[in-house]
């Protein structure tokens, strides 16, 4: 009897070794049908997997946003495309001396079949980092001819600025800026200088020498911190703080007290918090500790709200209006391995604690399974059926 080659599921061959022996013993247009079949399962298997490319900058400077960009082929055979509306994360990876998770994002693809995602470079260290796609179904859900991952260097300027200008000053109407970049030479440098979160200077490119020096008296009217940004052509180079004692302090925004509380948790068990708040501008911040921490909190409408914008390095922070109600918090980090206590602080609240209730508000609770009653009335009625068996057979 003639044997055929085993078929998958979809009802084509998956034994190449035995079709082509058949393909060898036809002639003419056997053959020809046979590459056809041939061919049509080689695109079979190539679209139940789809293509998607990823791309980054290979060289970032740290202070500038790393813009990470991808996209998906919209139609066609020979490249299929994710559905608009797939989701799945986008990790920043360092490589300095092992793959280490710095921070992820989350990607949803478009209409025409775009995805993009934007990380916070402030505050990592210079080196070597990949950011990469993750497959939620490896291998399945991306093709091997996908671009999954791309290697990007950091590179940390702030040692190229020098300040020659003292960083504390007497308040005497302006504030005295000075001090040299390295390889910048006469190409000028960019200053902005801001108080209290309002730009009173800049942005404004000012002269440097061939040395790269620059000098610049920034009119100013009131004590206190002063930040001073440096860039340039290229990339952010640094901010620096400027600290003008005397005169008028600066006025400061009155907020309500800060309250707080901890508790451990993992990805699989989230920490679950109450926040009663006061009247006003509420503002909850997790503690940084090493991890990307996610918050989930449900508002006095009931409304549920996701905030996951820091990294590893700093904390989790999010501001919402209340009206003295209760609102529930979940707070669990991004990493699967992780685990640490977290803290929440509550600004313009009465009271955080640990949550009893909220897992069954955040619909995370399982029943508790209820130990089975023993049926002792019909243990008890078998054994006096059983007696009385015996005893007649006695």
């Amino acid at each position: 009897m003639r044997s055929f080659p085993r078929q998958d599921a979809s009802g084509f061959s998956t034994d190449l070794d035995s079709i082509i022996p058949h393909i060898r013993r036809c002639n003419g247009m056997k053959r020809i049908a046979w590459l056809t079949l041939l061919a049509a399962m080689l695109l079979v298997s190539a679209a139940s997997a789809a293509y998607v490319e990823i791309n980054a900058p290979k060289t970032v400077y740290a202070g500038d946003p790393l813009k990470v960009t991808g996209t998906t082929i919209v139609g066609g055979l020979t490249k299929p495309s994710l559905n608009p509306g797939f989701s799945t994360d986008v990790v920043l990876y360092s490589v300095k001396h092992s793959k280490s998770e710095v921070v992820r994002k989350t990607i949803v693809v478009q209409e025409d079949g775009s995805f993009s995602a934007t990380f916070d470079t402030r505050g990592l260290a210079a080196g070597d980092y990949t950011v990469e796609i993750i497959d939620p179904e490896p291998p399945n859900t991306f093709g091997g001819s996908s671009k999954t991952l791309q290697f990007l260097k950091l590179v940390d300027r702030s040692g190229d600025l020098r300040i020659t200008s003292p960083l504390t000053q007497e308040l005497d109407g302006s504030l005295d800026i000075s001090g040299a970049i390295t390889d910048i030479g006469g190409a000028g440098v960019r200053i902005q200088v801001e108080y209290g979160g309002t730009t009173v200077y800049g942005p404004e490119y000012i002269k440097t020498d061939a040395d790269g020096r620059f000098s610049v008296t920034v009119p100013i009217s009131d004590a206190g911190a002063y930040n001073v940004t440096f860039s340039d052509t290229r990339s952010y180079i640094d901010t620096i703080e400027f600290a003008v004692l005397g005169g008028a302090s600066p006025p400061t925004e009155t907020q309500g007290a800060t309250v707080s509380a901890s508790a451990p948790a993992t990805r699989s068990a989230p920490a679950y918090f109450e926040v009663d708040t006061g009247v006003g501008t509420v503002t909850l911040t997790t503690s940084s500790g090493g991890i990307d921490w996610v918050v989930e909190y449900i508002d006095e409408g009931g409304s549920l709200h996701k905030i996951n914008d820091a990294g590893l390095l700093d904390p989790e922070t999010t501001e919402f209006s209340a009206q003295g109600g209760r609102v529930y918090v979940k707070v669990y980090p991004v990493g699967y391995n992780d685990r640490g206590t977290v803290q929440l602080s509550a600004t313009n609240a009465d009271a955080v604690r640990v949550s009893q209730n909220a897992p069954v508000i955040f619909g995370d609770a399982t029943p508790t399974p209820t130990e089975t009653a023993a049926p002792l009335p019909a243990v008890l009625a078998l054994l006096a059926l059983l007696v009385v068996i015996l005893s007649r057979r006695g």
